[in-house]
């Protein structure tokens, strides 16, 4: 059995930006004073879901995301190299073998092992999508990966070996318990 958290960077500059200029990559991969805030509100109540490892992608966005709630849950991040943001030049396959070398990686965990990736919308849908279909995620569906939706600092559950169906038959490969959730937004 393995669990895994997948946590989306807090609001970076580039969610925020709305003006007709494009701001440089060095630019709007940086949080914001509300993504800083998001990552705040998030890390006590990332602690209720034990993580026992943080992860994070390479990306500025993410790191400093991370870095927040490292402090507040306990744990040092360290840096995932294949966790990043979908590249301009990549492809189709390369981005789902992203995916792919990570749930490998997870299901060779301890089973005590909860772990928490920080990362990115697309990645985090990618994850969902190939969970759902498998071998039938292909290229030509990525495009509607962007239908579903993706909050920043939204949490999702995904668990390896632990979900049944309604007739008490285990859920092979990865299953989602609860998609881009800030339980944190609704506490106090």
């Amino acid at each position: 059995m393995s669990r895994v958290l997948l946590l989306r960077h807090g609001e970076s500059a580039g969610n925020a930006h709305t003006g007709s200029e494009t701001l440089n990559d060095e630019e709007s991969d940086r949080l914001t004073e509300t993504g800083r805030a998001q990552a705040h509100a998030a890390g006590p109540g990332l602690v209720s879901h034990g993580p026992t490892r943080l992860l994070t992608s390479p990306m500025r966005r993410a790191v400093e995301t991370a870095e927040i709630l490292g402090a507040a849950i306990g744990l040092e991040p360290s840096v995932l190299p294949h966790v990043h943001e979908l590249e301009r030049a990549e492809s189709f396959e390369d981005a789902l073998g992203r995916v792919r070398r990570l749930k490998v990686e997870l299901e060779a965990a301890g089973p005590d092992e909860r772990t928490l990736v920080v990362s990115h919308g697309i990645f985090i849908r990618f994850f969902l999508f190939d969970s759902l279909l498998g071998e039938e995620f292909v290229a030509p569906m990525a495009a509607g990966t962007w239908s579903i939706g993706s909050r920043n600092c939204g949490l999702s559950l995904f668990s390896h070996g632990e979900a049944y169906d309604p007739w008490g038959n285990a859920v092979q490969g990865w299953a989602c318990h609860f998609w881009m959730e800030r339980p944190w937004d609704r506490e106090g």
